[in-house]
């Protein structure tokens, strides 16, 4: 199949997709217990559950016609996914700290929810992060590869990713270009490992990190499960203080950069991972 037609029907189904899950929340949420129609975690549950189960599942419907699995961990996917993981959580700190330093940070008190509440929202945040980077750099990215080559996937499969958050009520240019950023620093660790798993970990400790390890996201404000700490960001738009926060930030452009650069020379220089064996793949996780 051309690489032009994945692109597009990679796009047209996760736009349709984005489309169809708003109504058919809405027409779940009567079916659910009456204590939980009004419970906002429970209706963020929901919603996620009806976009990003069926993003998963033709991500590895797209892949299994492309004669691979998108769930593909890659090599060392222990070591990769804690890389990941680390990666991320420096990324969001080191955007905190530069936001920081412009006085755009406010600590809001407040008791942090329940053990139980906070550990289904982390949940939840992984299957998020494992869904999106399946789709995205699992099939569409090593699908348009092997067509295009490594470089051009990764930058085509980032802008769709972008395409997503724009979809999502991501309006500000700097936002759109760090979710770009996002995608590549996603995409260059993907290919550096020949899977999902450095991606996957990078991804859920940087939305985890935003969301419930420091309340960033809403801004102001905690979202639907609650927080370990609580923090606003104001001032400047350009350093987070808009609806947008820290993805609308000059902040954030400037921790994506010092990332995504040092993985982009590795790439030209030639220092990547070894392609996967062949007829080998890691299961999928969910």
């Amino acid at each position: 199949m051309p690489a032009l037609i994945i692109l597009l029907s990679a796009a047209a189904a996760c736009a349709a997709l984005f489309f169809a899950a708003a109504p058919v929340a809405e027409a779940l949420v009567p079916l659910l217990p009456p204590s939980a129609q009004e419970d906002p975690a429970t209706i963020e549950t929901l919603a996620s559950l009806v976009f990003f189960i069926p993003l998963a599942a033709v991500a590895m419907i797209g892949g299994a016609l492309s004669g691979f699995n998108s769930a593909r961990l890659g090599r060392r996917p222990g070591g990769n996914a804690l890389l990941g993981l680390a990666l991320g959580a420096l990324g969001i700190g080191s955007g905190v700290l530069y936001a920081w330093t412009a006085g755009s940070v406010t600590a809001v008190g407040g008791e942090p929810p329940g053990a139980a509440l906070l550990a289904w929202g982390s949940l939840l945040l992984f299957f998020q992060a494992a869904a999106e980077e399946v789709y995205f750099r699992g099939w569409m990215q090593r699908a348009l590869a092997e067509r295009w080559g490594d470089s051009p996937a990764v930058v085509a499969a980032a802008l769709a990713f972008a395409a997503l958050h724009l979809l999502g009520g991501a309006r500000q240019p700097v936002s759109i270009a760090n979710i770009f950023l996002g995608g590549l620093l996603f995409g260059l660790l993907a290919l550096r490992v020949r899977g999902v798993a450095a991606a996957v970990g990078a991804h859920f400790a940087w939305n985890w990190c935003e969301d419930i390890g420091l309340g960033l996201t809403p801004n102001p404000g905690r979202g639907s499960f609650g927080a370990f700490v609580d923090l606003d960001l104001s001032g400047a738009a350009l350093w987070g203080g808009s609806e947008e926060g820290l993805n609308g930030s000059l902040a954030m452009t400037l921790t994506l950069a010092a990332l995504v650069v040092p993985l982009a020379l590795l790439r030209r220089r030639g220092v990547t991972g070894p392609p996967p064996a062949p007829g080998r793949s890691a299961p999928a996780r969910p």
